[in-house]
């Protein structure tokens, strides 16, 4: 990144470190860029669908130039553990990529169903497309999902808000996300995600306290 890009190395929080993430600055790029590497999630809880991102990478051509990019499936899985596990907001872009998605059939369920169920999120990824189609119907476009899927989401009801510059999330399934995650992780025995996922709710309570006394929580989250 700093030779190619001339990019700089953000300092890293104690998230960034649990999660084995970095971030760079690139001259230009008002956004940081995030790199995960070898794990998933917001503990680093998730090395196999993390590995198959990779094993199930597609390619695409831009402008002349080739690209990996990962599969539609694992693009569900990557944005549902953004959106669904950590910051509870979407942005329109979001809803924009994933109602083209659904709209153009490019999602095999079963196949990302079995993605989900590895690292027990299965229920947060029916909940962020269960929001992402009731969005897009609600201001008159269409983004079916199958019934099964709106069956395993948190709620029917549930809708997003919004709020500021972002559609927000409702914070009430965020502890039955939490704890299906947890639960899951034992039930398979993964040992990673057992000893990472309880350190989640002392972190998120540190960088509430440090952001209510320093109005950031930097260094932290």
């Amino acid at each position: 990144m700093t030779k190619e890009f001339k990019a700089e190395q953000e300092p890293r929080s104690w998230g960034d470190r649990l999660a084995n993430k970095w971030n760079f600055s690139i001259p230009g790029l008002p956004e940081l860029v995030e790199i995960h590497v070898q794990y998933l999630g917001q503990t680093g809880e998730h090395k196999l669908m993390a590995r198959r991102v990779i094993e199930r990478s597609v390619t695409r051509e831009l402008n002349g130039h080739v690209f990996r990019v990962p599969a539609p499936e694992e693009r569900v899985v990557i944005s549902t553990l953004q959106r669904m596990y950590r910051h509870f907001y979407f942005r329109l872009c979001d809803m924009m990529d994933f109602a083209g998605l659904l709209q153009a059939h490019a999602i095999d369920f079963a196949e990302l169903r079995r993605a989900a169920d590895i690292g027990g999120i299965w229920p947060g990824v029916a909940t962020f497309l269960a929001l992402v189609s009731d969005y897009v119907n609600r201001y008159g476009g269409k983004a079916e999902v199958p019934h099964e899927v709106v069956a395993a989401s948190c709620s029917a009801n549930i809708r997003v808000q919004a709020r500021g510059d972002f559609l927000r999330v409702p914070m009430l399934p965020a502890a039955s996300l939490y704890g299906s995650q947890l639960l899951s992780a034992s039930r398979h025995r993964d040992l990673r995600a057992m000893c990472r996922l309880p350190l989640l709710p002392p972190l998120a309570v540190s960088a509430l306290v440090a952001y209510r006394l320093t109005g950031s929580d930097k260094g932290i989250w």
